[in-house]
């Protein structure tokens, strides 16, 4: 068993059958390997000379506050049915760890299939999202919309432009990575794309794409893109008028808006269309995960509206017991450091004992430096963040 970087003539074949195993896309979907692979940094873990195991490792960037930090991004972790239970996954992404940091990424986020495997190399869990099912026709924005322009494969160039241009705000990503985002009308069941081209030089700003099932739906929203609050306001509008002939929708609720805002009688629907196929409902769910792999570059690139505060900071990083030996410069970011954080953020390896210490695992931390959740809280199952005066909290 070896764990080593993909080799696209190689091992091509061998992860589209891994993904034929897992259940990832038809015939159509895994074709879109064929282009996507080659422009990803992937590791496989090789059983007799067959990959067998593949994580996918994508540059990108997560905006904290309003500057821009490099984010390595894991997009696929599949695991064949011969590779089960051997800790293929687990090493697989503590080596694609590593390899981000090495190449200059300071923080790394997934998307995780449930909570806690990804914990024990370091990963701490994100922000809640809310999905929302609604009825279309109870839209009402009070507002006006355009005929739009309908969005085809063609357009896919212009509609990732346009997700790198979109607005964004604390926690908001972008990813280096057009072909991606091209092999997403592969992975999407009967895509449709509806947007503007308001943008200078008439390039498309406003857009949505999504999957449309059947007559009636219900129809899902993947992307959805804008660079002002107007943008928004009118494709919820232009969305609304597919409730004449559509009878659910699905989606994550957008950045600092409540959908509930822009419905007729949410709960009148609801309890109406319970237990149906056109269910309308919301749930909330963190299905991704994130954690830092350079503290002093975060912490730099951290400025608050407040007063300056200095503390050592204790952390401890599980990512080091499932990383191979020699393969990388990084080896995880245990240990101490003397932090500050305010209008000008700082830190920096060291131990000052005049400073208190705030003791926390990596994931923790990452938590509590997006906002996730305060130092104070408590996290059922994960290490959590402790503050001493004198030191470390035992």
């Amino acid at each position: 068993m070896e764990i080593r970087d993909y080799d696209h003539e190689r091992d091509l074949d061998a992860v589209k059958q891994i993904w034929r195993e897992v259940g990832w896309g038809d015939e159509d979907g895994v074709k879109a390997l064929d282009e996507f692979l080659p422009t990803t940094d992937t590791v496989v873990f090789d059983i007799d000379g067959t990959a067998e195991c593949s994580v996918i490792s994508i540059n990108g960037s997560i905006r904290i506050i309003d500057t821009d930090v490099p984010l390595g991004v894991v997009a696929g972790v599949t695991t064949s049915r011969v590779a089960r239970r051997l800790g293929a996954a687990r090493a697989l992404t503590a080596r694609t760890l590593a390899n981000q940091a090495d190449a200059g990424m300071a923080v790394s986020a997934l998307g995780m299939f449930d909570q806690g495997f990804y914990d024990t190399v370091g990963y701490g869990t994100g922000t809640y999202v809310n999905r929302i099912v609604f009825d279309p026709a109870k839209i009402d924005t009070g507002r006006s919309f355009r005929p739009p322009k309908r969005l085809k494969r063609d357009d896919l160039d212009a509609m990732y432009t346009a997700m790198c241009n979109r607005a964004r705000g604390h926690g908001g990503c972008s990813l280096d990575a057009p072909i991606l985002f091209k092999s997403e009308w592969r992975w999407i069941d009967n895509p449709f794309a509806l947007g503007y081209y308001d943008g200078p030089g008439e390039t498309l700003s406003h857009f949505f794409m999504g999957a449309a099932e059947g007559e009636r739906g219900p129809y899902e929203i993947i992307f959805i893109a804008y660079q002002n609050v107007d943008q928004l306001i009118e494709l919820l509008s232009l969305i609304g008028a597919l409730g004449d002939q559509v009878q659910a929708i699905g989606m994550h609720e957008p950045a600092e808006i409540q959908m509930q805002d822009f419905l007729r009688e949410p709960f009148r629907t609801r309890r109406m269309t319970q237990k149906s196929k056109f269910e309308s409902y919301h749930a909330t769910a963190a299905y991704w995960q994130a954690r830092i792999l350079d503290v002093a570059r975060c912490i730099n690139a951290t400025r608050l509206d407040a007063p300056s505060t200095s503390f050592n900071l204790t952390l401890s990083d599980p990512v080091v017991d499932h990383l191979p030996e020699g393969e990388n410069e990084w080896t995880g970011v245990a240990g101490d450091y003397v932090v500050t954080l305010g209008e000008e953020s700082n830190a920096a390896r060291g131990r000052s004992e005049s400073l208190p210490t705030l003791t926390a695992s990596v994931g923790a931390f990452t938590r509590a430096w997006l906002g996730v959740r305060g130092s104070r809280a408590p996290a059922h199952g994960v290490d959590g963040v402790g503050t001493s005066p004198r030191g470390p909290r035992r």
